[in-house]
């Protein structure tokens, strides 16, 4: 369990509903970006991401077969600080260009293509925050919307030199983030990127309206279900808590 929930990669959505209309056809990639950004509560409530933050999330890992309930604690200070731990299984600490993971087997610094696959994962989980696509590194491009449910979409195609490319797919008439896609590396599938998909089920109780709860399919199967069960902006964050687990 410890090895296959370290892959694991969470987040993302939007919330507050925006107002329906149609969708010209000459609108750009970035009016449909600043349109979820709006829906989402406003790039300044998103931009309290940048502060330290603290929250807590609920769920079952399904990679093992049977559900498997975990809870897992999360300290950010976006986008070069990351510490995540699942409780009584791992923590994995990022600082900069250097991560580390601590389990049972003890502390270990990540290299190679571990540490790039893994620095580009939560450099993934940042860019699905909305706000910071705002910066001219990030390439968008409109993309084709699909049906997510019942519901129709409109597509946002996402390239950065740091991860691997993201596909959103916003509702059509209240622009939450339906559906987010890209791949990723999980052991029970190899040693070869696999399709990632994202739904969506719940916002609310994050911050801004960014997905509360969250059911991650890793090639086609159930992989995570999880829900964002508290948040704290602001927080008091020791820097040392984002160095190597003890």
């Amino acid at each position: 369990m410890i090895r296959n929930l370290q892959l694991s990669a969470v987040l993302i959505v939007s919330i507050v509903p925006a107002v329906a209309d149609e969708l010209p056809k000459d609108i750009s990639a970035r009016q449909i970006l600043q349109r979820a950004i709006n829906a989402a509560g406003g790039e300044r409530t998103l931009s309290r991401l940048k502060g330290p933050t603290l929250w807590m999330e609920q769920g079952t890992f399904y990679g093992m077969g049977e559900g498997q309930p975990f809870v897992a604690q999360y300290a950010t200070n976006w986008p070069h600080w990351y510490r995540q731990e699942i409780e009584g299984a791992f923590v994995i600490t990022a600082n900069g260009d250097k991560v580390w993971v601590s389990g049972a087997n003890g502390v270990r610094m990540l290299e190679g293509d571990l540490l790039r696959d893994r620095l580009g994962q939560i450099k993934a989980d940042w860019a699905r925050m909305l706000f910071p696509l705002t910066d001219r590194s990030y390439k968008l491009s409109r993309i084709n919307g699909i049906k997510v449910g019942r519901r129709a979409t409109v597509g946002l195609g996402v390239s950065h030199a740091d991860h691997r490319d993201l596909r959103i797919y916003f509702d059509r008439e209240s622009y939450r983030i339906a559906k987010c896609e890209t791949t990723m590396i999980v052991p029970e599938h190899g040693a070869e990127p696999v399709p990632a998909e994202w739904y969506c089920e719940a916002h609310g109780s994050f911050v801004g309206g960014l997905p509360s709860k969250i059911k991650l399919m890793v090639n086609g199967k159930l992989y995570i279900q999880m829900e964002t069960v508290a948040v704290k902006m602001g927080a008091t964050v020791d820097p040392g808590f984002f160095e190597a687990p003890e």
